[in-house]
Formats: structure tokens, C-alpha cells, sequence
């Protein structure tokens, strides 16, 4: 995990998202959830984030209300789908968690498929998979 705070320019946007995806939290969360992911090695600074927050609301990906004296950013819909990209950046705490993990991926082999045929390795292993995942969907 840490590897990624090395690139933390290019990941800040991505990271947001999906930790907003978790739950609304104000600018000072964000920041703290960052830092704590991060295990101390990263604390974004307030006039990193907040400019952040301001360009995801312009462009229709969060919005703001104020709650307790404190503005929350919350995803719009437009947002978690975006957000739904960038899970794999944030450790899985739950099922629900985890199955939208394993969506998104879904979504980027067809992505990535229609743009070049998987090899028969990777059908094989996808098939697997496949095979794996409906044995836990019948389990009782």
C-alpha cells in the first residue's frame, strides 16, 4: 500500500473518491483517513485538499452541505460511479466492500477485452474464478 503514497500527486484525486465512497466526511476526515492509510507516512495539507474538494463539486462529482457547523462532501451518483475505478486503493473491510471490488474489476476486463482479446490463459483463469465465485453464491 504504501507504494501508492509515493505517486501521491497523481493518486489524490482517485483516493478522495473512493474514500468518500465509504461515507460523507468534511475536508479534516479526509485528511486524517489519508494519513492514517498512509500509517503517518502522508497528511495531505488542507490547501491541497480543500482546492481538491472544490474541483470535484464543480465538476459534478461531489457536493457540500454543512452538518454541525462543519461542511461534508458526499459522492453524487455521477461520483460513485467514478469512485467504483478507484476502490482498489483503500483496504476492504467488508463483504459489500469487497464485492464491489471484484465488480469494478469485472468492468474493466470487459474494458480492456474489447479493446484486445484476453489470451486463452486468462479466459481459463477467468473462468475459474468464475467458477469459484458461484460456489460461494450457493453456499447456504
Amino acid at each position: 500500500m504504501l507504494h501508492l503514497f509515493r505517486l501521491r500527486r497523481g493518486i489524490l484525486r482517485g483516493l478522495a473518491l473512493a474514500l468518500l465512497s465509504k461515507k460523507p466526511m468534511s475536508g479534516m476526515e479526509l485528511i486524517r483517513e489519508i494519513e492514517e492509510l498512509s500509517m503517518g507516512a502522508w497528511r495531505p495539507s488542507p490547501g491541497t485538499i480543500y482546492p481538491l474538494l472544490r474541483r470535484l463539486e464543480g465538476e459534478g462529482l461531489v457536493e457540500s452541505g454543512e452538518k454541525e457547523g462543519r461542511r461534508i462532501y458526499r459522492l453524487t451518483s455521477n461520483g460513485e460511479r467514478l469512485a467504483r475505478n478507484y476502490l482498489f486503493m483503500i483496504p476492504v473491510n467488508t463483504v459489500e466492500e469487497a464485492l464491489n471490488i471484484i465488480e469494478a474489476y469485472v468492468d474493466y476486463l470487459y474494458d480492456a477485452s474489447s479493446i484486445a482479446p484476453l489470451s486463452p490463459e486468462n479466459r481459463e483463469r477467468v473462468r475459474s474464478i468464475a467458477r469459484r465465485l458461484a460456489a460461494l453464491g450457493e453456499e447456504q
